[in-house]
């Protein structure tokens, strides 16, 4: 996460950087308000700390000025006074948060964290991704348990990518996010950091979590994705092509794990893409493996995957209805297939729920072929 600090005294802004690098958090550091202002209105932070005592523009106008634009960053304020009149102006101004000085370092970065906690939308301080878990509060990576050692880069790059999995990060999206504005680095070196990370979870016997959008960027993709896209099959059961991909979009494992068994014995890849917005990253036409079929489950129970989910696979649906590659394969229900069938395309299949698993690889056998 990168962090915005103004203040104007070199020792605490020298003391205060180290301790919040050493948190692996990226640090801008300016001396005036003026210049907080210029920074805080132009790059993108997960917090803003402001000394109120600055020169040019004092951090509690530099706060207001900053809220009156819509800057909705959390804000801490680092008082010198511990007056409740400097506390109420700060607070009344949008400040999130105050400490006082001079403050303690440990109580420092809880009250970071809660900041940053309150900010998004999950509010759990532990990132997960199946085996793979990431604890900002003590800056711990394990895999199946497993200590993973990380370089400050490396971790922060992890840590990225967790906190928000379904999007798909830029170079210059991971540049903004990892290095200060004092640093130049180049592309190459986003490449070099995404290398070594995958090299140091693949050593710990992960799969290969780290996507490639060429021409995009990069993503976590779903570990039962990596164990079965690459899979060899179990056992080669009338097989169609080798590198024939299966999109699975439904995060049931109820589902799509015996239908990723079955398809592995007929010899078809299977990716799997628990959400709508995930199958549309599969779907692009800069994606790195391009998907023959997709299996598109839309008979799941609103209570369940959400509203907004089913909307999108609803949408996703209308799509691929107007394509004529990939072919689609949707499991409806049976009061949508009748409309749906209305336009028959030999390369899209509508089937009920409570079709046969076996049944419906025969299905998707024939799309194939």
């Amino acid at each position: 996460m990168r962090i915005l600090l103004v203040e104007d005294d070199e020792t605490v802004s020298r003391v205060l950087r180290k301790h919040l690098e050493n948190q692996h958090y990226v640090v801008d550091v300016v001396r005036n308000g003026e210049a907080g202002w210029r920074y805080g209105s132009t790059f993108d932070y997960g917090l803003i700390m402001l000394d109120v005592v600055l020169p040019e523009l004092d951090g509690i106008c530099l706060c207001q000025r900053l809220r009156s634009e819509g800057c909705s960053t959390p804000i801490l304020l680092l008082i010198g006074e511990a007056t409740s009149a400097v506390k109420i102006q700060g607070l009344d101004a949008g400040a999130d948060d105050y400490v006082v000085k001079p403050f303690d370092l440990a109580e420092l970065s809880a009250r970071i964290r809660a900041l940053v906690r309150r900010s998004k939308a999950n509010p759990s301080p532990i990132l997960t991704w199946e085996n793979l878990v990431l604890n900002p509060s003590t800056c711990e990576v394990t895999y199946s348990g497993q200590p993973l050692t990380l370089t400050a880069k490396e971790y922060e790059l992890l840590e990225l990518l967790l906190r928000d999995s379904q999007h798909v990060f830029s170079t210059d999206e991971i540049l903004d996010n990892l290095w200060s504005s004092e640093e130049f680095p180049a592309e190459a070196t986003v490449r070099s950091h995404i290398r070594r990370l995958r090299h140091k979870l693949t050593a710990m016997g992960a799969p290969d979590l780290i996507a490639t959008v060429h021409g995009r960027g990069y993503y976590l993709r779903s570990p039962a994705l990596t164990e079965t896209a690459e899979a060899p099959p179990a056992k080669a059961m009338q097989p169609v092509s080798q590198s024939a991909l299966l999109l699975i979009v439904d995060g049931d494992p109820a589902f799509t794990h015996p239908l990723i068994d079955q398809a592995a014995q007929r010899g078809i890849r299977t990716a799997i893409a628990p959400t709508a917005a995930a199958a549309q990253i599969w779907l692009l036409p800069t994606a790195a493996s391009a998907v023959d079929v997709v299996l598109l489950r839309l008979a799941v129970s609103n209570a369940s995957d959400g509203a907004a989910e089913f909307s999108e696979r609803q949408s996703l649906l209308q799509m691929l209805i107007r394509q004529t590659t990939p072919a689609l394969l949707a499991v409806c229900p049976p009061e949508q297939i009748a409309s749906l069938q209305r336009c028959p395309s030999k390369h899209q299949r509508f089937l009920k729920p409570s079709i046969p698993l076996e049944q419906l690889l025969t299905v998707v056998d024939n799309l194939l072929r």
